[in-house]
């Protein structure tokens, strides 16, 4: 084929994802060999390419999978390849090229979009990735609307038939109690559909509901309709909508029958995605445990944790845990099966324990405990390794949206949310840059983690250049973190610059992490350029999150190009990962280990 060394990148990668998970595969050379091995439960992944066209054996293993109903993947590696082998014609390619331009992205990131592939596939056989019956919580206005949502769950219902729906004039039965109905909805859905029209951002119960989808990490799809006003809404899931649409396409059945499956693929769409924190968990998991933790079941995703007590001055049995992880919510049955399963296995333990990124806080239900990655990872942190105080030393988060698809900001918003929770709870103060979107997450974050003193644990700066756009919020500002203001220079630029001399060169400053930005035809205009600078300058640590794409990517591959000369003392493979991972979970541990070791 054309792109050979690409393919080959692709699939060393693949076969990396795949050994890692410990998933069986072969690599064909010579289809004739596997025609008496194709199951209804076989997985085939094909390399579209024109030259094989004439492969008799090949064109009957793809029949014989189609006949027997065989999952089969075709790879689009660049926009010429789109077209699969005609025997397969039918099924949609994964465009790898699509994968990286969405993202914004250059074919140095082929691993990433390898990586992304490989997490559908496996997926497809791991139950506790994604449910096609998952609920999806509809947000919408009843004032103006009410009549299209209605006219979208009727359709979602025709077209998607084991899909379950919830919004509130029809899911909340006479009687009940509305809005904890509500809470119970949106604590079990999967996804979150925001239906913006132009009066939802005045209503407190829609910021209400978009605040919790946002900060419980689940995946919120927002559909614009009548080019409603996104600036008066206080919390956004990405940059701007997914989808936008006018009343009267609502009004035409064959174009609402096209807008409720351009909805439905996007939502599922953002489920895989966001359920990709299985594969963070895992690894984090791995490398926290080592040699103490073992996989029981690699489909039901369980596993078993044994470690030795400590802190007690006679002999004691080992801590025996159980974990099974989840990408999507988990559900009442979950939670029995899990039961069910470990009493099969007759085994004494202390705790059954299923993480998730769909909760805040720990759960607990009849021996069955649920809890965020973050706060499981934190807690067993702290128990095999002496706490470090952090008192005053703050770490900087850089973080501003690409110029990506809106499907993929969704990542840099997980990044920021993780970062922000770990460096929170290890006693760090965090110290931002005012962003009208991210401000009110960290504001957020901050009051959940220490609802009686949020303040004391926050520092934002912000140049005097904007004071007419928040005269009005200082007194809001001043009771939700440590308000810096810096002085207003004669133009945009030089006041952006002695804000960041003041938030970044304090010898405070422990760390400073950059993602995303937008990618400026002058490199001197993009701001991470300069507050690296500025961090270097001043001796301070410069850790590159590539991987939610914009300029953090462009920034990553330059320095790792040059050996990562200059950003940080910390290993290569550590910045290697910051630049490559999606595991955002592993990579905000692994900078707090560093932090840690310098003190």
């Amino acid at each position: 084929m054309k792109n050979h060394s690409k393919a080959h990148c692709f699939v060393k990668e693949l076969k990396e994802q795949f050994d890692k998970y410990d998933i069986s595969y072969s690599m064909v050379n010579n289809a004739a060999k596997y025609l008496s091995k194709i199951e209804n439960d076989s997985i085939i992944i094909i390399f579209n390419d024109e030259s094989v066209s004439t492969d008799e054996n090949l064109k009957k293993l793809l029949y014989l999978a189609k006949n027997k109903k065989a999952t089969i993947y075709p790879i689009a590696m660049d926009k010429e390849t789109r077209k699969p082998l005609e025997i397969i014609a039918d099924k949609q390619s994964y465009d790898v090229w699509e994968q990286l331009r969405c993202r914004d992205l250059s074919d140095d990131y082929l691993p990433l979009a390898a990586r992304c592939f490989a997490r559908k596939v496996i997926a497809n056989i791991m139950p506790t990735m994604y449910s096609e019956s998952g609920l999806i919580f509809i947000s919408h206005r009843r004032l103006d609307g009410e009549e299209i949502t209605a006219q979208l769950c009727d359709t979602l219902s025709v077209q998607f038939k084991a899909c379950e729906t919830f919004r509130d004039v029809t899911s909340v039965k006479v009687g009940e109690e509305a809005q904890s109905e509500i809470d119970k909805a949106m604590s079990e859905s999967d996804a979150f559909i925001f239906i913006h029209t132009p009066e939802s951002a005045d209503s407190k119960w829609i910021q209400k509901e978009l605040r919790y989808a946002i900060l419980r990490n689940i995946p919120v799809l927002w559909v614009q309709i009548e080019n409603a006003d996104i600036h008066k809404l206080k919390f956004v899931p990405s940059e701007k909508p997914h989808l936008s649409y006018s009343l009267d396409e609502f009004k035409d059945i064959k174009r609402l029958t096209e807008i409720t499956d351009e909805i439905m693929e996007r939502t599922f769409d953002l489920i895989m995605t966001k359920s990709n924190v299985v594969f963070d968990c895992h690894n984090a998991l791995e490398e926290m445990f080592e040699d103490k933790i073992k996989c029981i079941d690699s489909e039901k995703m369980i596993f078993n944790i044994d470690v030795k007590r400590k802190g007690y001055r006679y002999p004691q049995r080992d801590i025996n845990q159980y974990v099974q992880l989840f990408g999507r919510t988990p559900t009442l049955s979950d939670k029995e099966n899990l039961k069910k399963y470990l009493n099969r296995m007759n085994d004494h333990y202390d705790s059954s324990v299923i993480l998730t990124d769909k909760v805040f806080t720990k759960e607990e239900s009849d021996k069955i405990i649920i809890e965020t990655y973050e706060d499981f990872m934190f807690h067993w942190g702290n128990y095999l390794q002496k706490p470090v105080s952090n008192r005053n030393s703050e770490i900087i988060i850089s973080g501003a949206f690409s110029d990506g698809e809106e499907i993929y900001k969704q990542t840099l918003t997980d990044a920021l949310v993780i970062f922000a929770k770990s460096i929170l709870k290890s006693g760090y103060i965090l110290t931002f840059g005012s962003h009208p979107t991210f401000q009110e997450l960290f504001f957020e974050i901050s009051k959940l983690i220490y609802p009686e003193n949020c303040k004391e644990h926050l520092k934002m700066y912000i140049s005097k250049w904007f004071e007419d756009k928040y005269l009005y919020s200082k007194e809001y500002y001043n009771e939700s973190t440590t308000f810096n203001e810096t002085e207003k220079n004669n133009s945009l630029s030089k006041s952006l610059t002695t804000m960041r001399k003041h938030m970044i060169q304090r010898k405070e400053v422990s760390a400073l992490i950059c993602m995303g930005g937008k990618i400026k035809k002058n490199k001197a205009d993009e701001g991470i350029r300069e507050e690296i600078a500025l961090a270097i300058e001043n001796g301070i640590p410069v850790f590159v999150v590539g991987s939610v794409g914009g300029c953090s990517s462009i920034v990553a591959s330059e320095y790792k190009a040059n050996g990562w000369q200059g950003l940080n003392d910390a290993p290569l493979v550590m910045n290697n990962e910051f630049a490559e991972s999606l595991d955002y979970v592993m990579l905000s541990k692994q900078l707090l280990d560093y932090l840690n070791e310098k003190q």
